[in-house]
């Protein structure tokens, strides 16, 4: 029997010129791990203190009902069965109107219960603050 002893110690099997789809999927696996810091996140961060507060409060609301809701379902079907339930995909709340999205998600809260005419005006926005199209 030969014996096989590696001329360096390394984290890949293959060397990286011996298969040109391994390099592919090492590349694109080492490019998710660098750009995993979502871009969108930092806009989001100025855009919060530019907007209205009630905004703000509903957005707050609906998110964490809406993890309240997927961490109760099972995990390889949440996103399926969040939108059979409620009828859209959590990824497109976004595009919803606050007064659907509160509607649907039966968030309680006294200012959406008996909203006041500002508050009536904002529940006709988007998620995002933008007025539904």
């Amino acid at each position: 029997m030969s014996e096989f002893k590696p001329s360096s110690t390394s984290t890949n099997l293959l060397s990286s010129g011996k298969s040109s789809r391994l390099m592919d999927m090492r590349n694109k696996s080492l490019n998710l791990h660098n750009d995993a810091a979502p871009a969108s996140a930092q806009p989001q961060a100025s855009d919060k203190s530019k907007q209205n507060p009630d905004l703000l409060l509903a957005r707050q609301l609906i998110d964490q009902r809406v993890a309240d809701i997927l961490a109760g379902l099972p995990v390889g079907k949440q996103r399926s069965l969040f939108k059979v339930r409620y009828g859209f995909d959590p990824e497109n709340i976004h595009l919803q109107p606050l007064a659907q999205l509160i509607k649907s998600l039966k968030i309680q809260h006294p200012k959406f219960e008996r909203p006041s005419a500002d508050m009536k005006n904002m529940l006709e926005l988007t998620y995002n603050g933008q007025p539904v199209q």
